[in-house]
């Protein structure tokens, strides 16, 4: 089987020690973790974790099924990026050189971008979208030395189902 990115999602009770379980499951088998991110779920008192990891197939039913024996998971699934709304939200510090010229008009129209702040040494941008975009506008910055400094959120889902679907069996 092939290596690919999955996405894992997790509903989970909001309590102490739950987020250590699960990264315990990737650390067991030595598999990198690419992103991962925890939020509310549209329930209150359950969270949502998001990760993304390079593995085969056969590993992620793995990953889910031993997830989905911890504890406080309500369940948890995987899939690939088509199976999902998945987005990415990065700031990116740039050099307040960017103005020069038509540097910035050159760059906004490739990669749109809302500008954050500006102070005397520095522009913050905020990029939204696929991880690919993203990293296509770092690469950009870093090549013409614009680049100071790169957050971003990791993966944002929504799942293509209703909510009340890629919750059944916890509502």
């Amino acid at each position: 089987m092939e290596n690919r990115e999955y996405i894992i999602s997790a509903f989970t009770e909001n309590h102490p020690g739950i987020l250590f379980r699960v990264a315990s499951v990737f650390l067991r088998r030595k598999i990198n973790i690419e992103s991962f991110k925890v939020s509310d779920s549209p329930v209150r008192g359950i969270s949502l974790f998001t990760i993304v990891a390079v593995v085969d197939e056969a590993m992620a039913r793995v990953l889910v099924q031993q997830i989905n024996r911890i504890v406080g998971v309500l369940k948890s699934s995987y899939y690939t990026a088509d199976g999902l709304l998945s987005q990415e939200v990065a700031l990116f510090k740039v050099r307040k050189a960017i103005l020069r010229g038509d540097t910035f008009e050159q760059i906004s129209r490739k990669h749109p971008l809302r500008l954050l702040q500006m102070n005397g040494e520095y522009l913050v941008l905020r990029k939204s979208g696929y991880k690919e975009e993203i990293d296509a506008l770092r690469d950009e910055l870093k090549e013409r030395g614009l680049l100071m400094e790169l957050s971003r959120s990791g993966s944002i889902i929504l799942h293509r189902e209703t909510v009340e679907k890629s919750m059944d069996g916890i509502l």
